[in-house]
């Protein structure tokens, strides 16, 4: 498996702002809302934290997703881990 480290752009950086601007991240945790900037302007199709605080919630998910297409971007879908690894 090739390992793959994502670099933050400008566009990211500008999606990241408007998360923060539309209400969805505060300001002081900007770095969670690069998180989901980057992978979603590198096309990824999921983002997996463990953080219940800002990432892993309803709003971040609806409104994100809102952002998202209206700035020409997919869907990207956010979960725990939990959601993601089959434990059967």
């Amino acid at each position: 498996m090739e390992l793959l480290f994502l670099e933050q752009s400008d566009e990211a950086e500008r999606l990241a702002n408007l998360y923060v601007t539309e209400g969805i991240f505060p300001e002081k945790y900007f770095t969670d809302a690069i998180h989901i900037a980057v992978a979603t302007v590198n096309d990824l199709d999921f983002v997996v934290s463990f953080n219940f605080k800002h990432i892993v919630k309803r709003k971040t998910m609806t409104m994100t997703e809102g952002i998202n297409i209206r700035e020409g971007y997919k869907r990207i879908g956010i979960h725990s881990p939990t959601e993601v690894i089959d434990n059967d």
